[in-house]
């Protein structure tokens, strides 16, 4: 008998930080291929702006995880924050989400990606 321990099923709370540790493994696997984690994006807004679309693009509603969160967590380990910095990224990211400027990746876009995946991949 093998034993799939997937089907047990993780609820609640334990779901949500399953969730933002997917997350955050994610993203941060994202910017070291992009070798982003450099000093100095230590206050850029656009490397900001990047992790937060990244978020958009990876967390539903129905995950109900805290994006803003997940993004001052994921700054934290890469730079690690004081408070003065950690208030200034969230007045930031208020910022960024007041002005609309955190969108999600469009489902055309997806779509013409995918297709272009599909028929021009490496053989």
């Amino acid at each position: 008998m093998s034993s799939n321990l997937s089907l047990v099923p993780v609820n609640n709370q334990l779901a949500i930080d399953v969730k933002k540790s997917e997350v955050k493994t994610l993203i941060m696997a994202r910017l070291n291929e992009l070798n982003l984690n450099l000093p100095n994006y230590r206050g850029n807004s656009e490397f900001l702006l990047l992790i937060l679309n990244l978020i958009e693009h990876l967390v539903v509603k129905k995950d109900k995880v805290s994006k803003k969160e997940i993004a001052i967590e994921i700054i934290n380990d890469i730079f690690n924050l004081s408070e003065v910095e950690r208030n200034n990224i969230e007045s930031n990211i208020e910022f960024l989400w007041q002005n609309k400027n955190i969108k999600k990746v469009s489902y055309w876009k997806l779509f013409k990606c995918g297709i272009r995946e599909y028929f021009f991949k490496k053989k």
